[in-house]
């Protein structure tokens, strides 16, 4: 389709490029992401952004879990290969703090 433009010709091309499809990427059992985890209490699921890709879980207690993220002292770890949400909480006596894992079931 030819386009003028300031009395040059130049042409369009429409061609249409099949877009990529996305394969999650697979990942090792000790591999981690850093999520910031979205709680909702009254239908127990967990919400997190994973590689650009919103992913939304459940868990039978989510009160624990927004307490634990109340007492967190490091950013939230998702461990994609086992579906483990971890969170390092204050803990007396222990600087480093304390890990609570929680495994999260698909929603």
């Amino acid at each position: 389709m030819p386009l003028e433009t300031g009395g040059a010709t130049a042409t369009v091309s429409h061609t249409t490029q099949p877009s990529p499809v996305r394969v999650p990427r697979v990942r090792r059992v000790d591999e981690f992401v850093r999520v910031i985890p979205g709680v909702d209490l009254s239908q127990g699921s967990i919400t997190f952004v994973v590689d650009g890709h919103l992913e939304r879980h459940w868990h039978h207690e989510p009160r624990l879990i927004t307490e634990a993220l109340s007492q967190a002292v490091q950013p939230a770890r998702w461990f994609p290969a086992t579906r483990k949400l971890t969170l390092t909480v204050a803990a007396t006596g222990h600087r480093a703090g304390v890990q609570r894992h929680f495994i999260l079931s698909a929603f």
